[in-house]
């Protein structure tokens, strides 16, 4: 009789045994090849609640609720400054920039040319109050003028942020 635990037999083995590792590995549960569906949050986040505090100079600031609708390629920010800016029609803003509990705006040259001072503080008020309370996250605003840090504007001070009272 010939012996059955043979070097063969046993390299034999081990393959098989590895070949049904293998198999049962990759025998799981199969991904869907289909593409998901958008969620209903990503549907809720194509429109954007915005309060806008618009001037209104013998009282102060206006508020004014809106719900704006995100197109694609639209950005909350972008979108927020432009009602904006169109509301007032005012110059729009370069660019508003998010870092860490700060919104950062960086203003046109022209933002406030023109205007005297309480027109000006009533646009740059107008401008903080609307993105603070638009974007709740954000605790203060900075200005930048063109891109740079500037100690003021025609007649306001920007080295400060401002908040909400």
């Amino acid at each position: 009789m010939r012996r059955l635990l043979t070097f063969w037999n046993l390299l034999g083995l081990a393959f098989f045994v590895l070949g049904a590792m293998v198999y049962w590995q990759s025998s799981g549960p199969q991904a869907s090849s289909a593409l998901p569906l958008p969620s209903e949050e990503a549907q809720a986040a194509s429109s954007l609640p915005a309060i806008l505090y618009l001037p209104n100079p013998p009282q102060g600031l206006l508020k004014e609720t809106r719900t704006l609708e995100l197109g694609p390629g639209d950005t909350p920010e972008s979108k927020v400054l432009a009602t904006w800016a169109e509301a007032l029609g005012a110059p729009r803003p370069r660019a508003l920039y998010r870092m860490a509990g700060r919104l950062v705006v960086d203003l046109p040259a022209d933002f406030v040319r023109g205007l005297d001072a309480s027109q000006e503080a009533l646009r740059l008020y107008s401008l903080a109050y609307t993105l603070l309370a638009t974007f709740p996250q954000a605790e203060e605003v900075r200005f930048l003028v063109e891109g740079e840090p500037k100690p003021g504007l025609a007649h306001l001070d920007l080295s400060q942020p401002y908040r909400l009272p």
